[in-house]
């Protein structure tokens, strides 16, 4: 093999290397299109457990809000604040949530998404007349934004772990190489504040 080829090889493999490691986190300022090859494999954690869910997950883009929701989309006074919900269900040294007072909103960088990717779940701190509506957009093809509303996940006077939602958009990753760019967004739905944390997806797998 000549040397240019090899070179060439080479510079292919790492190409496709750093391409993986970004797939699953983009720019939070546009949804990009999909990669081809499907979503990267990523090392997973099952933080439901103790409320009888032993599904693996993944976590979003700083779903626990300890980078300060680096790259979120945070409207209306939604922030990130002290106090992490008390199951430390990431590492013991987590100390944040994200605050959601009437009339924000907050939404995650745009994730990998592909038809595994079933369900999502994640904690909150909310009273109990407290609605929380969790929606999910892409880009479709011809280049506009569409939303998906996920579910609507209630207030319980503490901290606990949400009900599970349907990804519902994985359907569409079947026409997008089983890749499409997801953003997924809290809107709390009336005067009631919200406090949530940890937002993981579950990459659903056959054991």
């Amino acid at each position: 093999m000549h040397l240019a080829d090899r070179c060439r090889i080479v510079l292919s493999g790492a190409a496709t290397a750093l391409a993986a490691a970004a797939l699953f986190a983009a720019p939070a300022s546009a949804l990009a299109p999909a990669p081809a090859a499907g979503c990267p494999a990523l090392p997973t954690v099952q933080p439901f457990t103790p409320w009888q869910d032993a599904a693996d997950y993944i976590l979003a883009p700083d779903g626990g809000f300890e980078a300060g929701a680096a790259g979120w989309l945070l409207q209306g006074g939604a922030r990130t604040v002290e106090g992490n919900e008390p199951f430390k269900v990431g590492r013991a040294a987590d100390h944040t949530s994200l605050r959601l007072p009437a009339g924000s909103s907050a939404a995650t960088a745009p994730m990998c998404i592909g038809v595994e990717h079933r369900t999502m779940r994640f904690f909150a701190d909310a009273a109990s007349s407290g609605a929380l509506v969790v929606t999910a957009t892409f880009t479709k093809r011809n280049g506009n934004q569409k939303s998906v509303r996920l579910g609507v996940a209630r207030g319980s006077n503490a901290w606990a772990p949400s009900n599970v939602l349907p990804m519902r958009v994985n359907e569409k990753a079947e026409h997008f190489d089983n890749a499409i760019w997801v953003s997924l967004s809290f809107t709390p739905r009336n005067a009631d504040a919200w406090l949530i944390d940890d937002v993981y997806i579950d990459p659903f797998r056959f054991k």
